[in-house]
């Protein structure tokens, strides 16, 4: 693993990666080895639901692995790992991070990666059956980098009213329709870490997560991998199924969420070299909107509440930049 921090004493590496000259045929699928990393904590309850759904997937001229990574559980976890490690010998790769966070123990099971492709899900997700035959297809071209999909909702009960528009990421709902989008280009999505693959080369050169980055891992590999215009596709067809989990369904979740998006979107635009949010004239319009609809009550409850989201983040973000200029200075 290289150093900690991958863009060289907080600049950016003005490397762009460049696709070779485009083939006259088809890419074709041959055999690929991919490792898939799951991390987990206090999760006993869904953890087996997520490794079975993996295993039952089509494996079909692929050599799989699965890192199943104990992130400090303090439930019946390590019991539940232990059973699963029993019943899938050799393909499941027991591990365990003692320091909480998901950086930590992401960088637990990518420093045990080996084969050429690193996949990710989550213990409350559900792959379907044709989730690695995708990202085999897709990686049949040698120019693409990264690839993910969607993530469409199984819900217990209702749909809150109050539920804002623009913030389905925080309960894991990530949907850019159904039809095969290049990020960077054809859409403006980012990344996120629930349901994609990359190359293992990419984390020999950006080195392991930082340790500051809590909860920010997506959008300091997102901006990393704009930055250099890697290749990578929104692919509709590898949809997974995410378990809408009721302890989140309520206002005061979303509003921590705020808190902590604001912080680290701070802490990854900084790393990135990225100009504050502020400095953008169409994040002060957002916020004007946000405080006039907030201040008078105006639009539905689910757009009272979009708007409050957009303030406490900005707070928060705003807090966060200030202290870390004052601690850059003594």
């Amino acid at each position: 693993m290289g150093p900690a921090a991958p863009f060289g004493n907080g600049m950016l590496a003005l490397i762009r990666l460049t696709a070779p000259p485009p083939h006259a045929h088809k890419p074709r699928m041959t055999a690929l080895a991919i490792d898939v990393v799951l991390r987990t904590h206090n999760r006993a309850a869904m953890l087996e639901g997520a490794v079975e759904s993996l295993f039952a997937a089509d494996r079909s001229g692929i050599t799989l692995r699965l890192l199943l990574v104990d992130n400090a559980s303090g439930d019946e976890t390590p019991a539940v790992i232990q059973r699963l490690a029993a019943r899938h010998g050799s393909r499941l790769v027991p591990l365990h991070e003692s320091r909480p966070g998901g950086q930590h123990a992401l960088n637990c099971a990518i420093a045990r990666a080996e084969a050429p492709v690193i996949a990710f899900f989550d213990d409350d997700e559900r792959v379907p059956p044709q989730w690695l035959q995708v990202i085999a297809r897709e990686f049949a071209d040698p120019a693409t980098v990264f690839v993910a999909g969607p993530y469409r909702p199984q819900w217990d009960g209702d749909v809150p009213a109050w539920l804002p528009e623009g913030y389905g990421g925080v309960l894991g709902i990530i949907d850019y329709g159904d039809r095969r989008l290049r990020y960077f280009h054809d859409f403006g999505g980012m990344l996120t870490q629930g349901n994609c693959a990359l190359r293992r080369w990419v984390f020999d050169q950006t080195g392991p997560y930082p340790p500051e980055l809590a909860t920010a891992e997506d959008r300091w590999l997102n901006s990393w991998l704009e930055q250099r215009d890697a290749v990578g596709y929104y692919c509709p067809d590898m949809a997974i199924t995410h378990l809408m989990q009721e302890e989140r369904l309520n206002r005061a979740y979303f509003e921590r969420w705020a808190v902590r998006e604001g912080h680290d979107r701070a802490v990854a635009d900084r790393m990135a070299g990225l100009a504050s949010l502020f400095r953008q004239r169409w994040y002060w319009g957002r916020l004007v909107r946000a405080a006039i609809t907030v201040l008078l009550g105006h639009g539905s409850e689910s757009e009272r509440f979009r708007a409050r989201l957009d303030l406490i983040q900005a707070r928060a973000n705003a807090c966060k930049r200030i202290r870390l200029a004052v601690s850059s200075r003594r």
